[in-house]
């Protein structure tokens, strides 16, 4: 078996997302000089902050945190590339875990019931293999225990939130989503997932498509990165 790895590691050899240098053995999904030096996004109250505050203007959500600080011209801005369209569910899983133990100790998940990644049409995850927000879901998963539903659906196909910025953004996430709960998940407390918030646009109308559905939901949101 170890042959089989020597040679896969010989014609596929793993590489850093970050910095391209060649994965040592005992290294994950990056190295550990560039894990170390994450760009992580300090979130001191998750009842008050600025995600919050970007999200209050558009949904009634109860906490808010993060993990990262999203900067477009950084080489970390290659780890949302890599788990976004080149295949990496594991990285996104592996960020999802790391992002699960720094929120532990912010007492995040205190009272959480569920996570409810972000949705994206039939054909988009077709293409791509997976929901990287249902895999940053999974790696959270992994360290609280809690289960991931799907409670919300994408049922309009709009340009990605990616090439808009500002109003344009909020208006072509409106309308977008909507939630189907099942009696054993109404009022409970509840976190969206998903992979990078800019505006809040899209976790804004996930957030108002399930207290549509159930108003007596208790949303709370965790991006895993920040780009404001």
């Amino acid at each position: 078996m170890s042959i089989l790895s020597d040679l896969k590691e010989l014609l596929l050899p793993r590489l850093c997302p970050v910095c391209g240098k060649l994965l040592m053995q005992g290294e994950d999904v990056m190295c550990a000089f560039c894990a170390i030096q994450l760009p992580r996004h300090r979130i001191t109250a998750i009842d008050d902050n600025l995600l919050l505050r970007i999200i209050w203007d558009k949904a009634d959500v109860r906490r808010a945190t993060t993990f990262l600080a999203y900067n477009h011209f950084s080489p970390y801005h290659n780890l949302v590339i890599q788990f976004k369209f080149h295949g990496k569910s594991d990285l996104a899983f592996r960020l999802g875990t790391w992002a699960a133990m720094e929120a532990q100790r912010q007492g995040f998940w205190e009272g959480v019931e569920a996570l409810v990644p972000v949705p994206l049409t039939w054909l988009r995850r077709f293409k791509r293999g997976y929901n990287q927000a249902e895999m940053i879901a999974q790696g959270m998963s992994e360290v609280t225990g809690l289960p991931v539903v799907n409670l919300l659906k994408r049922t309009k196909n709009r340009k990605p939130q990616s090439r808009l910025k500002g109003e344009a953004r909020l208006k072509n996430a409106e309308d977008i989503y909507r939630a189907t709960i099942p009696d054993e998940w109404r009022g409970k407390r509840l976190v969206l997932v998903d992979d990078v918030m800019t505006t809040g646009a899209t976790l804004a109308n996930c957030a108002i498509a399930l207290q549509k559905e159930d108003k007596n939901a208790e949303i709370c949101i965790f991006p895993l990165c920040y780009a404001g």
